[in-house]
C-alpha cells in the first residue's frame, strides 16, 4: 500500500468535490481507509476517507450515512456526512492503488479524543468508569436502532451465523487463510462447529450494531461520549457490539471487573439478554475467529501472520475452554 502521501492528489480531487476546492488536506492515518483532517473556510472541520477498494460498495456506503443520520437526531455523537457539489454522499477519484480509485467521504469533526488516546494501555480501576460509561453509550446506541424502520434500499452486511461462521463469511473462511498448520486448521474447524450452534440457537431479531466500537472508536468530547468510524455497522446481535469493545482487554488480568462494569452500564439504560454472560463469552470467540479472516487479508495494515497469529489462535484456545464450561 502506497505511503500516505502519495494520497494527496486523490484527497485534494475529493475535497474539490465536495466543495472545498482551495482547503488543503492534512494526512491523519493509513490503515485499510486513508484518512485526511480538512479545515473548511467557514471554521468547520472535516475527516475526509478515502474508503479501502473493494469492501463496500457505494449503496452500503449510502446507508452509513442514514444510520448516523438517524443517530444523531436521537442525540447520539456520531459522525454526520457532507454532499459532495452534486449533492452525492460519495465522490470517486483517482488513487495510486491497484484498483486505481477509492469512493471519498466526508464526515464532520468532532472535537475531543479517543477513550484509547485518553486511558492509553491502562485497564486498572481507574478507568472502569470509562468502561460502563461505554456500555451506557452502546445501550442508547441499541435504543435508537431497536425500533427504527431504515429506509427503502438500506443495505447493509448482516453478521448473523453465515455472516460470522459459515461457509463465506464476512471477513472471509478463517479456518483456510494461508500459513496455518494443520493443527491450525483443526482447531478453527473445532471452534466454528463449537459457536455455530449457539449463534443459531439466539435466533433473531438482529439490530443495527456498530459492530467496531472498542476504545479507539469511542469519543470522548467534553463531558459526552460518542462513536466514530460507522464502516462495520451492520445487522446484528446486540451483544455482539459489547464483546468486540473488549476484546482487545480479553487478556488483561483486571478482564473480568471490565466486562462487570461495561454490562453495567449497559443495564442501567437497556435489558441484557438472561444469559449476557455466556453470550458474552460466545462473540469473544465468534470475533476472534472473524479477525483471523480479517488479518489474513490485510497484511498491509497487521503485518505478517508471525506477528498476529499466535496471539489470536491463544485466545481462540481459550474461548473453546469458555464455552465447554456454560
Amino acid at each position: 500500500m502506497p505511503d500516505i502521501a502519495a494520497y494527496l492528489p486523490a484527497a485534494r480531487e475529493a475535497l474539490a468535490a465536495f466543495g472545498l476546492p482551495e482547503t488543503e488536506p492534512h494526512p491523519i492515518g493509513k490503515s485499510e481507509n486513508v484518512v485526511f483532517r480538512a479545515d473548511a473556510p467557514d471554521g468547520t472541520t472535516w475527516a475526509l476517507r478515502l474508503h479501502r477498494p473493494g469492501y463496500h460498495a457505494l449503496p452500503a456506503l449510502e446507508s452509513d450515512r442514514d444510520l448516523t443520520a438517524h443517530l444523531a437526531a436521537s442525540g447520539l455523537i456520531v459522525p454526520t456526512g457532507r454532499r459532495t457539489v452534486d449533492g452525492a454522499w460519495y465522490a470517486e477519484v483517482a488513487t495510486p492503488d491497484p484498483a486505481g480509485s477509492r469512493l471519498a467521504g466526508m464526515t464532520l469533526w468532532h472535537p475531543g479524543q479517543t477513550l484509547a488516546d485518553l486511558i492509553g494501555d491502562e485497564r486498572g480501576p481507574a478507568t472502569w468508569p470509562w468502561f460502563e460509561r461505554s456500555g451506557a453509550l452502546l445501550a442508547d446506541l441499541h435504543n435508537a436502532t431497536s425500533g427504527w424502520t431504515p429506509p427503502a434500499g438500506f443495505t447493509r452486511h448482516r453478521l448473523a451465523t453465515d455472516g460470522l461462521v459459515g461457509e463465506t463469511p464476512f471477513w472471509g473462511r478463517f479456518w483456510d487463510v494461508p500459513g496455518l498448520t494443520n493443527e491450525e486448521r483443526t482447531l478453527l474447524a473445532k471452534a466454528r462447529d463449537l459457536v455455530a450452534p449457539r449463534l443459531a440457537a439466539l435466533g433473531d431479531p438482529l439490530i443495527v450494531i456498530h459492530a467496531d466500537a472498542h476504545p479507539a472508536n469511542v469519543l470522548v468530547s467534553d463531558a459526552r461520549l460518542g462513536l466514530i468510524d460507522f464502516d462495520d455497522c451492520a445487522w446484528g446481535w446486540p451483544m455482539f457490539d459489547l464483546a468486540v469493545s473488549l476484546r482487545g482487554a480479553w487478556d488483561d488480568p483486571h478482564f473480568p471487573a471490565l466486562r462487570d462494569h461495561l454490562l453495567r452500564g449497559y443495564a442501567a439504560r437497556r435489558s441484557l439478554p438472561h444469559d449476557a454472560h455466556a453470550q458474552f463469552d460466545l462473540f469473544l470467540l465468534a470475533r476472534t475467529l472473524m479477525l483471523i479472516g480479517w488479518c489474513a487479508d490485510r497484511p498491509e495494515v497487521v503485518g505478517a501472520d508471525s506477528e498476529w497469529k499466535p496471539g489470536l489462535i491463544a485466545n481462540v484456545l481459550k474461548g473453546i475452554a469458555n464455552l465447554n464450561r456454560t
